[in-house]
């Protein structure tokens, strides 16, 4: 799946508003830096082909009950790849008398060494017997498959000795620093690859978030049921139901209803559902895209001469090029053309959306307080109307955050001045 800078940031995929970790932070269980990495990079790019999502959701489900399978016992997977990459230079030539000479003049570099080829044995041996304890376990293919190669990493990178003489333990250090050194990357990295499956399936597990039913189906399908933002605490959970005979959503609600949390619900949901692992959702359903862009918080671009309107515009040129070339996209706009006049903003976004609403293999969903709209786009069967609604209790706007059939036109923005006493302050300063 592509995911631009501009949909990984109003996603908050790597970090959020309060400039934290994101959506990788609330999921990251790994034990190792090679882990943290091999994670990133599944969620960077999520998965397309729906066998290789099944294959992922069947490790994560295996991870999810058996919480304490390929859980590391030490640390010395990060020490192994800082001695492989260390910088210590040895003399290999000279023979037993050359490596005794090397042990008397340079003794702590020796000891570094011959810890070094210590700590790698202990890793060794420590994962030898932690992958077959997980083989034992009857794993799903994936970590079957990372199992045996990580075993065969393993193998691969054992000293020839165990010997603590000297030239011995110098010429083990030779051979995994430099013909074994591919050996032990291939080491890590497998590490890596479990620790990340492991990691996708105990969040899943914590979180109580369900897997996904992934369609290898023509039309665009996103269904869930209870579907709540990750990082809203007591978020209230909402359906949303698209389809190829209806895949676009035209949602309304005055500010602050939700409507902006459930676009980026829905979105994460899609990305980590393409991971393979868990949604934040009771029941869900997924065909996998190709694209995911939104525009949730456009901005004009003043060095490249770029106002706010055109920046809207530049962000609805590459989704219609996506479509256009035939990609499965999702898409997602929060009050499309905000950047220009109300006649404007009418104007272009009847034109994009029921233009976009054409593309059965793709699912859409724009928010709008532009009501004015839907004379227009209710002739069009494929769209649906969902909105939020909000009520004033004793002068006080409140919301349900609840997702309902119909359209709103409700507005309390001037209930929101009068919370934040912008009219008690206007009027001092006519009398200042």
């Amino acid at each position: 799946m592509l995911l631009d800078s501009t949909t990984l940031s109003d996603l908050e995929v790597f970090q959020d508003s309060q400039r934290r970790g994101g959506l990788l932070a609330l999921i990251d269980e790994t034990q190792t830096h090679a882990g943290h990495e091999a994670l990133k990079r599944r969620v960077r790019t999520p998965l397309v082909k729906v066998a290789a999502i099944r294959s992922v959701q069947d490790a994560v489900r295996f991870f999810a009950d058996h919480p304490r399978a390929f859980r590391l016992r030490s640390g010395n997977i990060e020490a192994l790849k800082r001695y492989s990459v260390s910088n210590i230079v040895v003399q290999r030539r000279g023979g037993a008398a050359r490596a005794l000479w090397f042990w008397l003049r340079y003794r702590d570099l020796y000891d570094e060494i011959n810890h070094g080829v210590r700590l790698t044995r202990s890793a060794l041996v420590e994962l030898v017997d932690i992958a077959r304890g997980v083989l034992a376990l009857d794993p799903p293919e994936l970590v079957r498959s990372e199992l045996e190669a990580l075993l065969a990493a393993c193998e691969s990178c054992r000293p020839t000795t165990q010997s603590e003489w000297p030239p011995s333990v110098l010429r083990a250090d030779g051979l995994l620093r430099g013909v074994l050194r591919p050996d032990i990357d291939e080491l890590v990295a497998r590490v890596g690859e479990i620790d990340a499956l492991r990691s996708m399936g105990l969040a899943t597990a914590r979180l109580g978030w369900a897997l996904p039913e992934v369609l290898d189906a023509h039309d665009f399908e996103l269904e869930a049921d209870e579907l709540h933002h990750p990082f809203v605490a007591d978020s209230v959970g909402n359906p949303i139901g698209l389809n190829g005979g209806e895949p676009m959503v035209f949602l309304t609600g005055p500010n602050m209803a939700g409507k902006t949390t459930y676009l980026r619900a829905a979105a994460l949901a899609l990305i980590l559902g393409q991971v393979g692992m868990g949604v934040p959702a009771t029941w869900a359903r997924l065909t996998p895209v190709e694209v995911l862009l939104t525009s949730l918080n456009p901005a004009d671009n003043l060095r490249a001469g770029l106002s706010f309107f055109f920046s809207e515009v530049l962000r609805v040129k590459q989704a219609a090029e996506h479509l256009a070339g035939g990609r499965r996209c999702f898409v997602l706009f929060d009050e499309v053309f905000k950047g220009t006049n109300v006649r404007d903003a009418l104007e272009a976004s009847t034109a994009v959306i029921l233009g976009f609403a054409k593309a059965r293999r793709s699912g859409f969903v724009f928010s709008s307080h532009l009501t004015e709209l839907v004379d227009a786009l209710e002739p069009e069967a494929r769209i649906r109307f969902y909105h939020f609604d909000g009520r004033v209790v004793d002068g006080k706007a409140e919301y349900s955050y609840r997702v309902r059939p119909g359209v709103s036109d409700q507005r309390l923005g001037i209930h929101l001045l009068e919370q934040a006493d912008i009219p008690e302050l206007i009027a001092k300063i006519a009398a200042a």
